[in-house]
């Protein structure tokens, strides 16, 4: 009885201890990835981008960022070009729960797709489209990116969404026929891009989509005829 009762007090004084040990470690820790934030702050407002670039970056390394000034490091990433910092801050943002401009999400994507990481782009506009609504611009990437990684339906799903609340969309559109192209689907791509050009007679982006597929199911006489027709030439 006794000896269960002393394995007990001595559990709980090495859990105790352990607890102890943990803090006075993680404390400055904690400490040190504030104080790096309230540098980087101060180094932004300074005009020195690169410098508050690098601290934030540590910050994040250590793990200890608060949100509270995350904003305007990430225009900061952005505008110095910072494709994986700008990425990181969205994702934190986020994460957090804290609204991020589309426009934002948007830019650091554009950067990350530069940068030959699609897959970060589409992760962040994925992510960003969870939370409301994308403006045009970052609709159409994440359609393209959605595409380029062999998600077709998905992509014909956006499409749709968005020329259910606006039919004359000329570049939802175009991009629903050109993925119609890419799935072999070369009929309904015919269709889709005739569908474009019913509403928008003057569309080039959708007599290209038009003649492209007609020439990928092989009706080559009638893309020839539409490229003519594109350049003024009476087919």
């Amino acid at each position: 009885m006794q000896a269960g009762k002393l394995r007990q007090i001595l559990t709980f004084i090495g859990l105790a201890v352990v607890t102890v040990a943990v803090c006075i470690w993680a404390y400055p820790q904690v400490r040190r990835g504030q104080l790096l934030v309230v540098q980087s702050e101060r180094l932004l407002a300074q005009g020195k981008v690169e410098q508050a670039l690098e601290a934030v970056r540590e910050a994040m390394r250590l793990g200890r960022v608060p949100i509270g000034g995350l904003d305007g490091m990430l225009d900061a990433a952005l505008r110095a070009g910072e494709a994986r910092v700008a990425r990181d801050l969205a994702l934190l943002l986020m994460e957090k729960g804290r609204p991020v401009d589309s426009g934002l999400v948007g830019r650091a994507a554009g950067l990350l797709d530069a940068d030959g990481d699609a897959g970060g782009a589409l992760e962040i506009l994925e992510k960003r489209r969870a939370m409301g609504p994308l403006a045009g611009p970052e609709n159409m990437h994440l359609g393209d990116l959605l595409r380029r990684e062999g998600r077709f339906n998905e992509a014909l799903a956006l499409y749709a969404d968005l020329l259910a609340k606006n039919p004359d969309d000329t570049a939802a559109g175009a991009d629903r026929a050109e993925t119609y192209i890419w799935m072999g689907r070369h009929a309904e791509a015919e269709q889709a891009a005739r569908a474009l050009l019913s509403r928008r007679p003057d569309s080039r982006a959708a007599r290209i989509i038009l003649a492209r597929a007609m020439a990928a199911a092989g009706n080559a006489d009638a893309a020839i005829a539409e490229y003519k027709t594109l350049l003024g030439d009476k087919p």
